[in-house]
């Protein structure tokens, strides 16, 4: 599972997620940006967003989509494929689907106030 697979890889770094994330962007504006580089989803999308998910849940989400997705296209993580695979979150643009963000977000556990799968 992703969230498990984020756990041990900040473990094995000798990381806390909290230490990771507070030297993250930010800045909403930043923050939307380094989205939607990642993510195919609109500026209006990536705003509602904002409005469901806190600076650091979104920071989160961008360093998931980069340790598991862009940084490792090989879908496995010490050897076992990472869940949701990534067949199942990139598109053939080689960024993450509208579908595959709403996967990753019920995967890590996330709770937005208002959050559906439309945003």
């Amino acid at each position: 599972m992703l969230k498990e697979a984020l756990e041990d890889f900040l473990k094995d770094a000798g990381l806390e997620l909290d230490d990771v994330l507070s030297v993250m962007d930010e800045n909403p504006k930043g923050i939307l940006e380094s989205l939607l580089l990642r993510v195919d989803i609109s500026e209006e999308e990536a705003r509602k967003l904002e409005t469901v998910l806190s600076a650091k849940q979104l920071n989160l989400l961008i360093l998931v989509l980069h340790i598991f997705y862009y940084a490792n296209p090989s879908g496995y993580y010490k050897g076992r494929l990472i869940y949701p695979p990534r067949y199942q979150v990139i598109g053939p643009d080689s960024k993450v689907t509208h579908e595959g963000l709403y996967i990753i977000i019920k995967s890590l556990g996330l709770t937005p106030h208002g959050f559906t799968n439309k945003f």
